[in-house]
This record gives structure tokens, sequence and C-alpha cells, in this order.
């Protein structure tokens, strides 16, 4: 046997054995984040529906004694219209929350609760 076909026949015999082969399954022992502790979609009150929808970025809108500034523009993992708020606190920092539309009408989106570092860590 000459070299090439040695090695076609190693390769052959690799590529087989490759698609023999069917990884590990794995499956976490822990969610990387909690769901929300309230799945109500709380609505945006009535006097910024419309201004949600024609506002451009930057735009600060103000209402119930809180100011936020629109964020960019996106489209949810859904399929859902959706723009970024920045939230005027205080304090020295914005805090960002996110509002999509759902059937004409916009919703504040509940934040995820993100699970600690110590939490993520493997049990040995």
């Amino acid at each position: 046997m000459n070299d090439a076909t040695r090695f076609l026949v190693i390769s052959l015999a690799m590529y087989l054995g490759g698609c023999a082969y069917e990884p590990k399954q794995v499956e976490a022992s822990r969610p990387l984040v909690n769901p929300s502790s309230t799945t109500q979609l709380q609505a945006m009150p009535a006097n910024l529906q419309q201004a949600l929808d024609t506002q451009p970025q930057g735009a600060a809108l103000s209402t119930n004694s809180t100011t936020f500034t629109l964020g960019q523009r996106y489209v949810s993992a859904l399929g859902r219209e959706c723009v970024e708020l920045l939230f005027d606190s205080s304090q020295s920092h914005s805090q960002r929350r996110a509002a999509c539309k759902l059937d004409d009408q916009w919703y504040l989106v509940p934040q995820l609760e993100q699970a600690s570092i110590s939490n993520l860590l493997a049990e040995q």
C-alpha cells in the first residue's frame, strides 16, 4: 500500500469514528438567571404611549416625578419593538430599564434577577 492509500484509509476511519461519537449531554444544576418575582407587565402611563412611539433617541420624558431618557430602539428576541429607558436618579448613576410594545401598548419590562457568583460555582 502506498502512502496516499494509507492516508485515505486513516482519514475515512477517523471520519466514520467522529460521526459515531455522541458528545456527553450536560445539564445545569443551577439557573444562570432567576425570573423576576413578578410576572405582571406594568403598562406605561397613558400620556407617554404616543411619545414612546414618536420621540427620537435622547428625548427626555417625565411622568409622576420620574424623568427618563429614551435610549436605543431594538427588536427583542420575541420580535417585539422595544426601547431602552435611562432613569435619572438622585444618585450619581442612572438605572437602565426597557419598555416593549405589545398589542399597540407600551409596557415596562421587569428586570431579570441575577444569581450571585457563589451560586454559580460548581460543587466539588
